[in-house]
């Protein structure tokens, strides 16, 4: 599908339970893809009608051309977020829609919202949306720091890969991957590679990509926006206790504290990439919110 500016946008549904299931739309974090989700999505699939997106740059989507800070803008997924809905609610009629962000997706979301529309969905769950703080705040100078590295590590990530197998055996035992639920991580290895064409695989979102969104949320005025957003929003944290929790799980009780309709539930143990680490506990949160059994 085409998005406002003529990005073109990939959008899935997954086979439904039955034909009056609820309907879940699914967004993922920024280097990811959808298919990065595919167990969980195939779980979510036993209750609920699932539709999944790339958000532009990432998986089968693709961008527009022009200058990297203008074409990932905050903005931006916040309109392709709309437009979605918008053809997700022409698929499925009147009945119910969700929505489930992870971060870059939970992050456009609230942009959304902020710009004063009223998100179209029944319940909207947001999975650590990185909202950057302002300089005044006093987790600021740690927020500043991690993105900051996040800008820079992820520009000079690897692009070109011998296989799916070979990204996975370098991520498992690195950092947050270390906490992946197995087949999550093999799925992730799957989706966010394509082939070269000559006997190798490279990332569907280009490092250069993947580092301009990061640096387009560290600048981004969303965080003073909060107080415009109306309507029940369900925030999904990591523990902020925990001793190599992201700095975003440390931001949630103030991005909480700035919204009018705001509840917020903090995973113990979970770290920022929780739906990969904790699977079965994020599914168990959106079927209880549309009144499902899992």
């Amino acid at each position: 599908m085409a998005a406002p500016d003529d990005a073109r946008l990939a959008l899935y549904e997954l086979d439904a339970p039955s034909a009056d299931a609820p309907a879940l739309l699914v967004g993922h974090a920024n280097g990811l893809a959808a298919g990065s989700y595919l167990p969980w999505l195939q779980t979510l699939a036993r209750g609920f009608r699932v539709f999944a997106f790339d958000a532009r740059g990432h998986g089968a989507s693709q961008a527009p051309a022009g200058a990297l800070a203008e074409v990932f803008a905050a903005d931006r997924f916040a309109a392709d977020l709309a437009a979605i809905a918008a053809a997700v609610r022409a698929r499925i009629g009147e009945g119910a829609l969700h929505f489930a962000g992870h971060s870059l997706a939970a992050a456009a979301a609230v942009r959304l919202a902020a710009s004063g529309v009223a998100l179209p969905f029944a319940s909207a769950t947001l999975f650590e949306p990185p909202i950057f703080p302002p300089r005044e705040a006093p987790n600021y100078p740690e927020a500043i720091a991690r993105q900051e590295r996040l800008i820079r590590g992820s520009a000079r990530r690897q692009a070109r890969w011998a296989s799916p197998q070979a990204l996975l055996d370098f991520l498992r035992p690195r950092g947050a991957f270390r906490g992946f639920d197995p087949e999550m991580l093999a799925a992730h290895c799957r989706a966010c590679l394509e082939s070269d064409g000559v006997g190798g695989f490279v990332l569907r979102c280009r490092p250069e990509v993947e580092s301009a969104i990061f640096a387009a949320h560290r600048d981004a005025d969303t965080w003073a926006r909060l107080p415009l957003v109306r309507g029940p929003l369900h925030l999904v944290s990591g523990d902020p206790t925990a001793p190599n929790r992201d700095w975003v799980s440390g931001a949630m009780s103030g991005i909480a504290a700035r919204l009018s309709e705001a509840d917020l539930t903090v995973l113990p143990g979970a770290g920022h990439m929780m739906i990969f680490e904790q699977p079965s506990a994020c599914g168990s949160l959106l079927f209880r919110r549309a009144g499902l059994a899992m």
